[in-house]
């Protein structure tokens, strides 16, 4: 099944920056340029796994385009293709509820020691 392969995938990664590194990665490679573009919908071939937020919003518009395409063509390509992403998605979003939040890491702000006066 294909939700026990997502799974196998994301157990070994302790932060959720490598989840979202590897569902990057994978979803990069699920929709390979190389392949005929029109088999991959539009709707879910620019999602964006930068961080938490923008993984949940691209499970939530991948959702919200299976269930719209379950009731238009139930066996259609693209609706099999975007019920595997919906699958990885879902996957990559339990484990990394799994995982602590990772703490913000901001840059260092200058201190009066370190700006140079001209």
């Amino acid at each position: 099944m294909i939700s026990d392969k997502w799974t196998v995938l994301f157990t070994p990664f302790r932060t959720r920056t490598e989840v979202r590194s590897v569902l990057s990665s994978t979803l990069t490679d699920m929709m390979d340029p190389g392949s005929d573009p029109a088999t991959y919908p539009p709707e879910i071939s620019g999602l964006s796994m930068g961080n938490d937020r923008e993984v949940m919003e691209a499970y939530l518009r991948v959702k919200i385009f299976c269930d719209c395409k379950k009731l238009k063509d139930r066996g259609g390509v693209a609706a099999g293709i975007a019920g595997d992403v919906r699958d990885l998605l879902a996957t990559a979003l339990d484990r990394m509820k799994q995982l602590p939040v990772e703490p913000i890491t901001l840059a260092p702000i200058a201190t009066v020691r370190h700006v140079r006066r001209a």
